[in-house]
Order: structure tokens, then sequence, then C-alpha cells
């Protein structure tokens, strides 16, 4: 075994972290406030080849196209995050706000594509790696919930360049707090369906059409501003009925003990 394929077989976690955002944030050195979707995604492809092989890689990758599962999860990771926005502005109407700007919403023709090129370019070199390769791993010996929080605090710190750009001082922690609410949510439904990437990516990819194309600037100052809180709030909402209704496990099986062994060979490995 070379030493590089040792080391990074003791530092499978650290390795791919390291990884994730070096390459991911290589594009801020030459423009402010890029950061790289796919570095993700390059890193877990990366330890992998050194630590379980092409048989690894391939593994992993077959999991993203992982599609048959029940009809009712991609209702539920396709429609949730546009419900929840929907929810959002009609609360923030009642509260107050200013008349929604919907002449800013873009013709839903273009719907289709948008969506294809943000499910291509942010949620497959995201989700596979933050849900599939490093999710399991920080969950090994915790429990779910605390595998998830561990993942949101990282997954945080992945954003760091986009400081400025996509949030900041003003909406920074409602933001934190959707990231956490949509963190535990995604465990939920990643641990119900087997273990699926497909579901996660069209999760992450549904959340960032809602905001950033279907609602995206409806509203101005103060009113934008109370409509970050009103979607955090709803994500924490349906974050905390997920742990009410799971507990700590969100959803997780206890492995039979020949897949655990054949789980925690892989994972090691």
């Amino acid at each position: 075994m070379y030493p590089i394929t040792s080391f990074i077989k003791r530092h499978v976690l650290v390795m791919f972290f390291a990884l994730a955002y070096a390459l991911s944030w290589l594009p801020s050195l030459f423009e402010a406030h890029s950061i790289l979707p796919f570095g993700p995604l390059l890193a877990a492809l990366l330890v992998l080849s050194f630590t379980a092989g092409w048989a690894g890689v391939k593994d992993f990758l077959r999991r993203i196209i992982q599609w048959r599962v029940s009809p009712h999860w991609y209702l539920l990771v396709l429609g949730l995050p546009v419900a929840i926005l929907a929810v959002a502005v009609g609360l923030n109407i009642l509260l107050g706000a200013t008349s929604p700007l919907w002449q800013r919403v873009p013709p839903l023709s273009e719907l289709p594509m948008v969506f294809l090129v943000i499910a291509l370019l942010i949620g497959l070199g995201e989700e596979p790696a933050w849900r599939g390769f490093a999710l399991p791993r920080l969950s090994t010996g915790r429990s779910a919930l605390a595998g998830s929080l561990l993942l949101f605090a990282l997954h945080a710190v992945w954003h760091l360049p986009l400081f400025g750009r996509e949030y900041d001082f003003q909406n920074g922690l409602p933001w934190l707090l959707m990231l956490l609410g949509g963190t535990i949510t995604s465990t939920w439904f990643y641990n119900r369906t087997n273990s699926n990437l497909l579901l996660p990516l069209l999760f992450h990819t549904s959340v960032n059409v809602s905001a950033k194309y279907l609602f995206n600037g409806l509203f101005g100052g103060t009113d934008a501003l109370r409509l970050w809180w009103l979607v955090a709030a709803l994500w924490l909402l349906i974050a905390c009925a997920v742990l009410v209704t799971t507990g700590r496990e969100l959803g997780r099986l206890p492995a039979r003990p020949a897949e655990a062994t054949r789980v925690a060979r892989a994972l090691t490995s």
C-alpha cells in the first residue's frame, strides 16, 4: 500500500473536507464570492478512488441514478420547498408586506431548463458528496441527528466565499437556520429511502429553483428580510416535526449484523 493511500484511509473525512473546501474555493482566488459547486463531488470521487478503488467509485455513482423509490418521495422533495416558500409569501403579505412584484417572476416556460442546469451544476456537485459520502461517516458511532448537525456545520463553512453575495449580516442567521432545517429533513428522507442519492439532489435543486427563480425579488427592504425569517421558521418547524416523529435516528433503521459489518468495512476502507 502506498503511503498516500494509507494516510487517506486513516483520515478519510479530513481529506474529503480539505479537498472539498480547496477545490470549491479555488475560483474565489480569481473572482470574489465565487465557488465551484462540483468541489464536493470531485473530492468524494478522489478519496474513494484511493480508499475503495474503481468498485467503490462505481457503486457511489450508481446510487446517484437509483430512481426506484415510491412516487410520494418525489412529490415531497420537489413540492415541499415550493410549498414552504408559497406559505411564507402568504404569511408575509398577511403581516403587512407590500404586494409581491409578480412581474419579476421569469416565464414558467424557462423553468425546465433552469431546473436541469441547477440540478447538474449544483445538486449533482454537492448532494451526493454531502449525503452519500460525508453523512454516513459522520454518523458512524453517533446518532443520525448528531451526524446531521456536524454536516450542517461543515456545510455552512463551505459556503463562506458566498458571504456578501448570497447572504450577509442581515440575512445570514435565517439562512443558517434554513440550512439547518433542510439538513435534518434531508437526512430523514435519505434514511427512509435506502440511502437514495437522487432525492437529495432533486431536493437541493427544488430549494434553489424556488428561492432564486420563482420567488426571488418579490419583496424589497424589510419585507424581503421578513420573508427570510418566515422561510427559516417554516424549515425549522418541518425539522422539529421530523425529529419529534422519528427521534434522534431520523428514520435510520438498525442495521442487521451482516449489513452492519459490510457498511463498517465500506466506510473505513
